[in-house]
């Protein structure tokens, strides 16, 4: 076993790509990418999903091109592909780099915040290169300081430096963060007073475009990169020069990891003993959580999500086992930013309201992939087309591209169990929200320990059963065997001791709701379960506690088909292995509307 103390710590929340070395962390070497960057234009745009690496990309290229660490190279990138391969413009620039998550996106001090931001940036900036420069350092800060705002100090900065022999590379992160949080938790008239028109940021963008045009301009290099392109577009007669590169398959992997990466990371971190389980294991289980995006229609490899990966090992190693959370908190909290652009109306309403794409969200999760053209850019007064909002999900990494159709439709699916339990957050909080239907979670806790343990199935279906039908305003969106299965599948899929896979293909056939148990994590788990679901129309005795005449009949005549179906998939060889040594409960659930008709084993 190899000294701890020689192995390189896991990188989980290091953006800093200086640090690496500083601190010898771990690190996959993306800097061959450096090249593909360089190649693919002065001026890019790349749109990746959050906690995916971004902001450590763009801190290799400021280590790369800038002047300043001209001395620093073989010290910085040693080991590197870039190290060995450098291109002619390394360390050829001034860097003004801009991170725009640092804006406090309070709407009553949000221009106050970015103008900040922006002075601030100034100052390092001039700090750093204003002697090399022979730029008066204090007078430039005092010029800067009497701007009376963030586009009339940057049009003052480039004008500093329009006749100077060295050129700007500009570096914006997450040029759409705080814009996307007034967006989401404000509404879009706030949205769109700081992007259109006269809007500060609109302002901004304008004067950034004019220091890349006409004789002398100052910015040579620009990139910037977000989770969206809606505020760009928003902006885009203030800054229609970008490139975006964020479809092209030859940087599909340029952020995250690909299987071979992960799996020699594995084996890398197997030298402190502390890891447990096989290589095969864990890589399946770290698939099945954080892998299959897939960012471009032409790209053959699948990426892992490399913040979800590090947060993983880093979680395992301090006790040698599975986390007991599988999904990194940050990750949680960053897409719960999002939900109310995408699901929640609360544009003045005295209650919060589901908008029109709720619908289709609960569209992707009955059917697993949606057929739609995927748009590079649309503005946010479009949003509710349908093009567009699934296009959204895409870039949020909500959805990923899995195959195009005959006609060059793009087909969109879940990636993984991530983000497959984010859209289970998603449905059950904004039915809490809007008064749908809610759950002690307490209570429904404690009825499915008892379901996985005891095999105690009934007390969990029935107060499920019970709370949706007490449910009026359920009712309406009770339509058929598909919601109910979708309901259900959410519902179960709320706790960690199962994977819940609806319509899962099995022996000659899919089965409606198959519960894997968690086994790796939760060895505890006596009982696994398939489900089959049947749907009688609404009308059959809806308000009746007694059976109408000839649904009895009716009822049993799906029992048993059922039976038979649940009989076939239980022979699946497959699904017997991954059940291991638990004890297999068939159920069949018969619904009328809302209302749970059958409950019983095969």
């Amino acid at each position: 076993m190899k000294n701890q103390q020689h192995l390189k710590q896991i990188p989980y929340g290091i953006s800093n790509f200086e640090d690496f070395q500083v601190k010898s962390l771990y690190y996959v070497d993306k800097t061959r990418y450096i090249e593909n960057i360089e190649e693919k234009g002065s001026y890019l745009f790349f749109i990746r999903p959050r906690r995916f690496g971004k902001s450590l990309f763009l801190s290799i290229l400021e280590s790369y091109y800038d002047l300043a660490r001209e001395d620093r190279f073989d010290e910085i990138f040693n080991g590197t592909y870039i190290q060995q391969n450098p291109t002619k413009e390394k360390n050829k620039y001034l860097v003004l780099k801009l991170n725009f998550s640092m804006v406090e996106p309070n709407v009553a001090k949000i221009e106050e915040s970015f103008h900040s931001h922006i002075r601030n940036a100034a100052n390092f900036f001039v700090n750093k290169y204003g002697k090399s420069l022979d730029v008066d350092i204090e007078t430039a800060k005092k010029d800067f300081a009497s701007a009376n705002s963030a586009a009339t100090l940057m049009d003052t900065f480039i004008n500093y430096f329009k006749e100077k022999e060295q050129r700007l590379y500009v570096i914006i992160d997450e040029y759409d963060n705080f814009a996307n949080t007034i967006l989401s938790t404000i509404g879009e008239m706030e949205y769109r007073k700081i992007t259109h028109d006269d809007g500060f940021l609109r302002s901004f963008f304008n004067v950034i475009k004019g220091g890349t045009t006409g004789s002398g301009a100052p910015i040579s290099r620009l990139i910037m990169t977000g989770v969206s392109p809606i505020t760009l577009d928003d902006v885009t007669s203030g800054f229609n020069i970008a490139t975006n590169i964020s479809l092209d398959s030859d940087i599909n992997v340029m952020l995250g990891f690909n299987r071979g990466e992960v799996e020699t990371m594995i084996e890398y971190y197997r030298q402190t003993g502390k890891i447990r389980h096989s290589t095969p294991e864990l890589l399946e289980l770290m698939s099945y959580w954080y892998n299959h995006y897939r960012f471009s229609m032409d790209a053959e490899e699948e990426v892992f999500n490399s913040v979800q990966v590090l947060y993983f090992l880093n979680e395992y190693l301090k006790n040698s086992r599975v986390p007991q959370t599988l999904i990194d908190r940050n990750v949680r909290i960053d897409y719960q930013k999002l939900r109310y652009l995408i699901i929640i109306d609360q544009k003045g309403a005295a209650a919060a309201k589901t908008n029109g794409n709720f619908s289709r969200l609960k569209e992707i999760i009955e059917n697993k992939s949606v057929q739609t053209t995927l748009k590079v850019g649309f503005p946010v007064a479009e949003l509710t087309e349908s093009e567009n909002f699934f296009s959204l999900l895409f870039y949020f990494g909500l959805l990923t591209i899995t195959g195009v159709t005959p006609t060059y439709q793009t087909i969109l699916s879940i990636p993984n169990e991530t983000v497959k339990r984010l859209y289970y957050d998603y449905i059950k909080e904004t039915y809490d929200e809007t008064g749908l239907f809610s759950l002690n979670l307490d209570t429904y806790a404690k009825l499915m320990e008892g379901m996985a343990v005891e095999g105690k199935w009934q007390p969990l279906i029935e107060y499920l059963s019970e709370r949706m039908a007490a449910s009026m305003g359920l009712r309406d969106f009770i339509t058929g065997e598909k919601v109910i299965q979708t309901f259900l599948n959410v519902y179960l899929g709320l706790s960690d001791l199962y994977f819940v896979h609806s319509e899962k293909e099995t022996n000659k056939g899919f089965a409606d709701l198959v519960l894997e148990p968690f086994l790796l994590h939760y060895p505890a788990i006596k009982y696994a379960y398939l489900v089959e679901i049947k749907y009688l129309n609404a009308a059959s005795g809806k308000t009746k506690k007694t059976l109408p005449p000839g649904l009895e009949e009716r009822i049993n005549k799906l029992r048993e088909e059922a039976e038979s179906q649940l009989k076939r998939y239980s022979l699946d060889e497959k699904f017997q292995k991954t059940i291991g040594q638990t004890t297999l409960i068939k159920l069949v659930l018969v619904f009328s509307g809302h209302r749970l008709v059958y409950k019983g084993e095969v």
